[in-house]
């Protein structure tokens, strides 16, 4: 959640603030002003805040089984509109799952974003700049709308989105109160005079947020190398989730979690196919390091 705040130019605020942006474990609900990028409620569930056309996520109406464990946000990227009537409901033990949010086979921020990486690596500054300037220009563009329905409490809370069904709309609409959206773009210059350490760290934060809940984050890690994963990793087992401001803790599942060290960069082979894999009794595949 943290990694969304932004600072008064729009930008990632764990760039321009990178030792105090995630000090807070304060759940971050409608009515905090904090600046966060829009796509912040694209991404997560949090309490009082419209989820697509569903109503208002909330934590007093049970929408997270479990706080304790498991905290107070919620996915959203992978949840169909309820105006598309787009669910299966017959059969199976869970049939709710079956419904027809799309699959991205590719996706267009994707490869923008790994080209600029590429591009940072090849000393391209400018370029990779200009890739992701593109990225947050289509970010800009939206965010979560009232999408105010008779059969959802969106207008109960918030007044002035009775009647106001729509689910995007611009992230400066005064119908807006539950958040201050704030992106823009990287200005002129900025990649070259920051140099490629801090060009790289901003793709790598760009990728973080666009391909947020999507699946990447933990090969992104694993693929910047051993010194990256394990400092993020590991900072998120052992540095969050604490008591603060009254606030209950929501990380009991972290308590057997294992460090990140060398052999995470790759998984174990399976002992079955080491076996299969055996050539007059030599096994022809060899464990991965670690395991």
């Amino acid at each position: 959640m943290n990694a969304f705040l932004v600072d008064a130019q729009g930008l990632p605020l764990s760039l321009s603030a990178p030792t105090t942006w995630n000090t807070n474990n304060a759940n971050f609900k409608q009515g905090n002003l904090t600046p966060v990028d829009p796509r912040v409620d694209w991404t997560v569930g949090r309490d009082s805040v419209p989820y697509k056309d569903w109503g208002l996520y909330s934590l007093k109406d049970g929408w997270v089984r479990d706080i304790g464990n498991g905290g107070p946000y919620s996915p959203k990227k992978n949840a169909h509109e309820k105006a598309s009537g787009a669910e299966q409901l017959s059969g199976g033990w869970a049939p709710t799952q079956q419904n027809s949010v799309h699959i991205h086979l590719f996706r267009y921020a994707d490869l923008l974003l790994l080209l600029a990486e590429a591009q940072v690596e090849t000393g391209d500054l400018a370029g990779a700049q200009a890739n992701v300037n593109l990225v947050r220009a289509r970010a800009g563009v939206t965010a979560q709308g009232c999408a105010a329905a008779s059969d959802n409490n969106v207008a109960a809370k918030f007044p002035q989105c009775a009647g106001d069904s729509r689910l995007a709309i611009p992230i400066n609409d005064p119908k807006i109160t539950w958040a201050l959206y704030r992106v823009n773009p990287y200005p002129a210059g900025a990649f070259a005079a920051g140099g490629a350490a801090y060009a790289r760290e901003a793709v790598r934060t760009e990728r973080r947020l666009e391909l947020a809940m999507e699946g990447q984050r933990f090969f992104d890690l694993r693929r910047w190398g051993l010194a990256y994963a394990a400092a993020a990793m590991n900072g998120y087992i052992h540095g969050e989730g604490g008591r603060v401001g009254g606030e209950v803790s929501f990380v009991a599942y972290k308590a057997s979690a294992e460090d990140f060290i060398q052999r995470h960069l790759l998984y174990p082979l399976p002992n079955g196919q080491i076996s299969l894999s055996k050539v007059n009794g030599t096994s022809r595949l060899t464990q991965n390091p670690g395991w």
